[in-house]
């Protein structure tokens, strides 16, 4: 990413674009916010082409029952109109060789999610990087995110109003563990003490 080359482009779209009078004490240094914020915070995961590194650990008692990382948070931007969607991830595992750290699901979904695209393609980023690293008897991640485009412009749909996404993999694809796992999402939902 070239952040010089952002600041400069935004300031063009503000002025020639937009008509904004960046000698307005609230705009002038803009340009260069927007290109900080884009380059080192909401698009970090363009950087490089290097997935995070997890760590994988020998599951050396046999543990076979299913494994959720739930309410993940998280920002991603939608690429038709580069506006902001967020919303939670709920990522679980059925390990067969190899389990991972709690933390590392937070890690995978912030990396991918910090570039512009579609939340499908978030949720099977997030699958497929599972399914990858840990070679489980199944997983399955779930994300519900309310989107910015929907809200403040288009349908103008008020808050509360979002997408469901998911992708099934392995022992997940039977009817009777899928329904445990969304028993599960529910008790999260539900219970927020712990």
């Amino acid at each position: 990413m070239n952040k010089q080359k952002v600041e400069e482009l935004f300031r063009k779209l503000m002025i020639e674009g937009l008509g904004l009078d960046l000698s307005d004490p609230n705009l002038k240094d803009t340009p260069k916010r927007v290109a900080k914020m884009y380059c080192d915070e909401l698009f970090h995961g363009l950087k490089d082409g290097t997935e995070p590194a997890i760590s994988v650990f020998p599951n050396t008692h046999k543990y076979n029952q299913m494994i959720l990382s739930d309410k993940i948070y998280f920002n991603s931007f939608c690429h038709h109109h580069f506006l902001p969607f967020s919303g939670y991830a709920w990522v679980m595992y059925i390990p067969k060789n190899t389990l991972t750290g709690l933390s590392k699901f937070t890690r995978i979904v912030n990396w991918y999610a910090a570039r512009p695209q579609m939340q499908e393609q978030l949720t099977h980023d997030v699958f497929n990087f599972l399914t990858k690293k840990t070679k489980p008897k199944g997983a399955m991640v779930v994300m519900r995110a309310s989107h910015e485009c929907m809200h403040c412009r288009g349908v103008k749909q008020h808050a509360g109003a979002g997408m469901v996404t998911s992708a099934i993999h392995g022992i997940f694809e039977k009817l009777e563990v899928r329904q445990e796992a969304m028993g599960l999402i529910n008790i999260g939902l539900t219970n927020n003490k712990l």
